[in-house]
């Protein structure tokens, strides 16, 4: 029996190597030998880590937010019209007069 994800017992096998990322790569603490298209797994530890946004930059970083604004929106022209259909039916007609503002009888 393998472990869960893994369809061999070779792919199943674990070693750890520690590094440290410089830019957009992990540079490992030893020399490491792997053949070309090895897949890796990296887990990131410590208590320092930011979360990390979808955009691949920590939450709250200003590069997140630019990428957020540069995000199209995740709805269709019918979501559109549902939505300015939805407030038109919503809207309360407007009284223009304030309670003092009427005379008595």
């Amino acid at each position: 029996m393998t472990r869960k994800g893994y369809e061999t017992e070779k792919e199943a096998t674990i070693l750890i190597y520690k590094g440290i990322v410089k830019g957009n790569v992990v540079e490992l603490e030893k020399e490491v030998r792997l053949p070309e298209g090895t897949t890796v797994e990296v887990i990131v530890k410590g208590p320092d880590i930011e979360p990390i946004a979808p955009s691949g930059y920590p939450n709250d970083s200003r590069q997140a937010i630019l990428a957020a604004l540069d995000t199209p929106p995740h709805c269709t022209a019918e979501d559109v019209d549902a939505f300015t259909e939805a407030i038109e039916d919503g809207k309360q007609p407007i009284r223009f007069e304030g309670l003092f503002d009427r005379e008595e009888e």
